[in-house]
């Protein structure tokens, strides 16, 4: 017969290797789902299209991302999507609808400004009709202190404007081109900067965070020059 002992350690033994064999099962079916996560990033939707009826509603591959569309100024914060390509079309009544192609970058983000054009007609003699265009803004990663990213999609091909940086303590003249972007340094210290447009205040940037930020000029409802600015931080995705 087997003695008490011999059988105990048999037992432990045993015990042992079925626990360091449930340990791999579940080594192995957490490696396969993280493996299994797709790779994020996102896109920022910036609605400019100041022609037409009612809101501007955005679709990402032939999914409408808010029914409710966005209101001429808005922007959508960042959307996380799967790395890869993604197409974008842009509806508002009254324009000629608008697409473009992404390429989503994981942890990255990428704007996508949607403004509108007068172009001629497709048919002869007809007038000239307004359709959305995208401009695709990648982002600007900056080593330390603070940024601002400024463009515009406003009709005029060029913009004036005036800053007062607060971190720096300096007052600049700046000529923005159209559809080109102007990026300056904010230093390294933090400060609202007020940005003019002659006697104009168009916006005030409040940068909380060392990073970019980035100032979208466009036509406001009534044909004049309007701003809006967010941050645009890089993401850290888990997984």
């Amino acid at each position: 017969m087997l003695s008490y002992k011999f059988c105990m350690k048999m037992t432990f033994d045993l015990n042992k290797i079925l626990t360091i064999f449930l340990s791999l099962i579940f080594l192995m079916m957490i490696s396969k789902a993280q493996q299994e996560i797709p790779p994020f990033g996102f896109v920022r939707i910036v609605n400019a299209v100041n022609p037409g009826d009612g809101n501007t509603k955005f679709s990402v591959d032939h999914e409408d991302i808010y029914p409710t569309g966005y209101q001429l100024g808005q922007d959508s914060g960042g959307i996380g999507m799967k790395q890869g390509a993604h197409s974008i079309t842009v509806n508002k009544n009254g324009v000629r609808e608008g697409t473009t192609k992404i390429d989503v970058v994981t942890g990255e983000t990428t704007t996508v400004i949607a403004f509108a054009e007068l172009v001629p007609s497709l048919k002869k003699d007809d007038p000239p009709v307004w359709i959305i265009k995208l401009l695709r803004l990648k982002q600007n990663n900056i080593d330390q202190g603070y940024g601002l990213t400024m463009v515009s999609v406003a009709d005029a091909p060029e913009t004036a404007v005036i800053l007062t940086i607060g971190g720096k303590g300096t007052r600049e003249n700046h000529t923005l081109s159209r559809l080109k972007y102007t990026y300056v340094s904010l230093g390294d210290n933090r400060g609202e900067v007020f940005i003019k447009k002659g006697n104009k205040n168009l916006t005030t940037v409040s940068p909380d965070t060392p990073g970019n930020y980035v100032v979208v000029f466009y036509e406001d409802e009534k044909g004049e020059t309007a701003a809006i600015y967010f941050f645009d931080p890089k993401f850290t995705v888990a997984g």
